[in-house]
């Protein structure tokens, strides 16, 4: 049967019920799969789309998202960003894989040097011999932290780091609760405030308040937690419900150094916690960080139990040597900013 590979140049170009069969029905698909995330990402970061689909008989049966990712004068395309992709497929796997993997090399023209595949899943590894055949080379350079909710919450509870629990009970000291906000303008504008404050606080590049916007699309499966402090919002914290995989994953913060001392981290991972417990999601995810236990993120996160994931990435160059320019850049960087700094 044949198969046939069209290139998008934006998500509005596929049909987004078809587009999400192929993401609910791969194993390997994700909520950053899905036509929803991908508009948030074109329409509110202004990133260029470069998308796949592979069609059998006019219907979808594998994709791999992709957007233009900018690096001074030369450009990569990445499998996603912000969030994880690859290519998924629901049948023939290995043709269909094999042709939006041959693909991309089309899709990669003029200034762009490299193509990235940020897969979410280990899984993922089932690509390596295809990938390594097309002289892809992986590499680990982040890791996730995810807990398992099928234990229940005491067990959970009692994993973690006794700094973490006693935050826990003196948090519970105080008049406070944690409440669902609506995901409508006004909370995404505020939660943008005081987003910006803790990226400035870390020294990272925040994503612009036309991005969090666009989570009105996706108000099924963002969740929004505050801590209330007589009445008071006392810090934030935004998250995705990954339907697919099961999970339920803490995206960005708005708790700033002013709302630690109402414990406002532990607090609010204790109620969403118990939250996605209730809700039978399998894993609450505390997202990513340098993989370095010498970094203040890696530990903060592990005291809270969660089990560090490598993050596997494959990378090339196109042309092949431009990833060793790439690499040699890397390692100048980390030679004068350590990781854990």
């Amino acid at each position: 049967m044949t198969l046939e590979v069209e290139h998008l140049d934006s998500i509005e170009e596929a049909n987004r019920n078809q587009w999400n069969h192929v993401v609910e029905g791969s194993d390997l698909g994700c909520v950053f799969h899905r036509y929803e995330w991908l508009l948030a990402v074109e329409k509110g970061l202004d990133r260029e789309p470069r998308h796949l689909v592979v069609s059998k008989k006019g219907n979808p049966i594998a994709v791999l998202p992709n957007v233009v990712d900018e690096l001074g004068p030369v450009g990569r395309l990445k499998s996603i960003h912000p969030g994880f992709g690859g290519p998924i497929a629901t049948t023939d796997e290995e043709r269909a894989i094999g042709l939006l993997l041959d693909a991309v090399a089309e899709r990669c023209d003029g200034r762009i040097l490299f193509n990235q595949l940020r897969p979410y899943d280990q899984g993922f590894v089932r690509y390596h011999g295809l990938l390594r055949e097309r002289g892809y080379a992986v590499a680990v350079r982040s890791s996730r932290f995810v807990l398992d909710l099928t234990r229940g919450w005491e067990p959970i509870l009692e994993g973690m780091d006794s700094k973490r629990r006693r935050g826990i009970r003196r948090g519970h000291d105080a008049d406070v609760e944690v409440v669902e906000e609506p995901v409508n303008a006004p909370v995404l504008a505020a939660f943008h405030d005081d987003y910006v404050r803790v990226m400035d606080r870390v020294d990272l590049s925040a994503f612009p308040s036309s991005f969090f916007a666009e989570f009105e699309r996706l108000d099924e499966r963002i969740v929004i937690f505050s801590l209330r402090v007589d009445g008071e919002r006392r810090g934030m914290y935004l998250y995705v419900v990954d339907e697919e995989q099961s999970g339920f994953q803490h995206l960005y913060s708005a708790v700033t150094a002013d709302h630690f001392e109402y414990h406002a981290p532990e607090l609010l991972h204790e109620h969403a916690i118990r939250w996605a417990i209730d809700r039978e999601h399998e894993t609450y995810e505390l997202r990513g960080s340098t993989p370095d236990f010498r970094n203040g993120v890696f530990r903060f996160k592990e005291y809270f139990g969660a089990r560090p994931i490598p993050l596997l990435l494959w990378e090339r160059g196109r042309p092949a040597p431009a990833l060793s320019a790439l690499n040699l850049a890397r390692t100048l960087h980390r030679r004068y900013e350590p990781p854990w700094k």
